[in-house]
């Protein structure tokens, strides 16, 4: 073990100490607003991105540059730098606190510019739980949050020796915090609902807000095992590295009672998976292919037992340092940035203004009502507003599909489509015939995506991730598209 020890720490923390090495900025009681430059860039028309680093990090520059390059004049990006304050923990008031200061600080002169205050937020490792400890009560200033590498349910390498070196080796130049609130310690592994690990002194990152939309994007390293060229066999690590999988994945169980509330936030998981050709045969000593192999089949049988042994944690070092998705290197990985980018362009999207569209263009008259009936460009569903019942929904398939409730008569079709009427209820259509859409005429009726149509107290939305439809007094209703569909 002393030996494994040595390894770790001659090969992963100067590695480990010169990625980190960034520029940091000083971090006041007051949080050094003064030297924010949230209004530079701002305008209407593109979408503020805020980007927070993690553990002992600093600024996401090389992020925030990808990001830029690939979205152009779409978004502008905003770096969060709690450089100086990153040994502590992230619910630490200096970190949590002053982000969410700056997150509002970033809305306000959006809305200065023109703008409608909509914030789209990326964090890298514990900035994501950072920003959980940030927002809470700001889920209509950030409804978009994209996650790389976060350890919702901690790290295997969290409260560990080698946490606390590399936390030694950082001290300069950094605000130390008090023992119960080590970063080091708080990182370490914890199962589902349960407690931080002991002695650090918080509680559970809090749940996002409602609604919010959280993708999760976790690094996956396989190792190949390699010899004279060809591969052998591959170990899947299932981690980036620091990181497991589950663990950037795991929102879901990770907050208090261990189960995101049912009007929680949306979760979108994306895996960026790479792979490192590890050779059995390095030097002329052919030794090394039953020694390596010997290790490989401990490896495995500790990977499938979630045992951090030194077979598992060489493996780790090796993904860490080498694989371009592991937990150093995807903040700047290209696959990933546009992984990234891909989710953040579906935020600013989604985020986007519907432009209303005249309803005399959509209005049928049957003599004896009169409602506001339209289709979706793909043709997968007709829908209308009826002012005079009143109600809107639409007709199609989607899934999935609840089961049949007691109520709805096993003769009649059900789950063809959701409505949501004038008290803000919302459910899936129970019913025998097209009760919305039905159009009396051949006239074509599309609303087009990025158009909306209002009729009464209803607004239907089309957009590439579906029809949205919402009673606009009580803000509820439902979205609605072939493969997924939600109730609001």
């Amino acid at each position: 073990m002393i030996t494994f020890r040595k390894l770790l720490v001659s090969l992963v923390v100067p590695v480990i100490l010169l990625s980190a090495v960034t520029p940091v900025s000083a971090v006041t009681d007051d949080c050094d607003a003064g030297a924010w430059r949230t209004a530079e860039g701002q305008s209407a028309t593109r979408r503020p991105v805020v980007l927070v680093h993690g553990w002992t990090g600093g600024p996401m520059t090389d992020t925030a540059n990808g990001l830029a390059s690939r979205l152009g004049e779409r978004v502008n990006t905003y770096t969060f730098d709690y450089g100086r304050r990153s040994l502590h923990w992230a619910s630490d008031p200096q970190i949590a606190e002053c982000l969410g200061r700056f997150v509002d600080a970033v809305s306000k002169d959006h809305k200065a510019a023109g703008g409608d205050g909509k914030v789209v937020a990326v964090a890298h490792s514990m900035g994501g739980l950072a920003l959980r400890y940030a927002l809470q009560s700001k889920g209509d200033t950030v409804p978009n949050i994209i996650t790389l590498g976060t350890p919702n349910l901690g790290s295997p390498w969290g409260a560990t020796w080698l946490a606390d070196r590399i936390h030694q080796m950082k001290e300069g130049g950094k605000d130390q915090p008090p023992p119960d609130q080590k970063a080091a310690l708080c990182l370490g592994p914890h199962d589902k609902g349960s407690a931080l690990p002991q002695g650090c002194k918080s509680d559970l990152p809090p749940w996002l807000p409602a609604r919010t939309a959280v993708t999760q994007v976790a690094g996956d390293v396989t190792v190949d095992r390699t010899l004279f060229g060809f591969k052998l066999y591959s170990l899947p690590l299932f981690s980036d590295g620091v990181v497991p999988v589950p663990s950037a994945h795991g929102y879901y169980t990770s907050g208090p009672d261990g189960e995101s509330p049912a009007d929680g936030a949306r979760l979108t998981t994306v895996t960026e998976s790479c792979r490192v050709d590890h050779s059995l045969l390095h030097t002329k000593h052919a030794i090394e292919v039953p020694a390596g192999m010997a290790l490989d089949f401990v490896t495995l049988q500790d990977l499938r037992s979630d045992t951090l042994s030194p077979a598992t944690g060489w493996y780790l070092i090796l993904a860490t340092l080498a694989a371009s998705c592991s937990h150093m290197n995807h903040t700047g990985d290209a696959a990933t940035l546009d992984r990234v980018a891909a989710a953040v362009s579906g935020a600013v999207d989604g985020l986007a203004q519907p432009i209303p569209v005249d309803p005399n263009d959509h209005r049928v008259s049957t003599g004896i009502s009169v409602y506001y009936a339209f289709e979706s460009p793909s043709g997968n569903f007709r829908c209308s507003i009826n002012p005079s019942e009143p109600t809107a929904g639409c007709h199609g398939k989607t899934s999935p599909v609840p089961p049949r409730p007691q109520r709805c008569n096993p003769n009649i079709n059900w789950g063809s489509g959701l409505f949501v009427d004038a008290q803000g209820k919302t459910d899936f259509i129970c019913t025998g015939g097209v009760r919305y859409g039905n159009f009396t005429d051949s006239e074509e009726r599309v609303l087009p995506y990025g158009r909306s149509l209002t009729a009464g107290d209803f607004t239907c939305v089309s957009k590439e991730t579906g029809i949205s439809c919402t009673h606009k007094p009580t803000g509820h209703g439902f979205r609605i598209a072939a493969g997924s569909n939600e109730q609001f």
